[in-house]
């Protein structure tokens, strides 16, 4: 092998090692869903905050909801809805490029 073609392929990979660790993530996210704990049917517009943050989301249509570019580390959610008891969950664990499920039921 050649030093020239050496070098290419010493630098090429350091190249694309530098770029790896540029784009890998720094954040993971919460998902799941929200259903009245009777009828056990998804629930709509339910609001989901990381308590200690301005982190959230609402539910959609079918009661999923989803939270992104959550830093790492252990949480708590609270679900909470007009004519619904708030339900809490602790020690939520989130980890970088990981998605975390957590699901509610909440009573009337």
């Amino acid at each position: 092998m050649t030093r020239a073609l050496l070098r290419f392929q010493v630098g090429s990979f350091l190249l694309f090692a530098t770029t790896s660790l540029l784009f890998a993530g720094t954040s993971g996210k919460i998902s799941g869903k929200v259903v009245d704990a009777a009828s056990k049917e998804g629930l709509i517009g339910v609001n989901i905050l990381v308590e200690g943050t301005k982190l959230g989301a609402s539910t959609d249509i079918n009661g999923h909801y989803v939270i992104i570019n959550i830093p790492p580390g252990a949480y708590t959610l609270v679900a909470s809805s007009v004519g619904y008891h708030p339900s809490k969950v602790t020690k939520v664990q989130v980890s970088i490029d990981q998605t975390t499920s957590i699901d509610f039921q909440l009573n009337e």
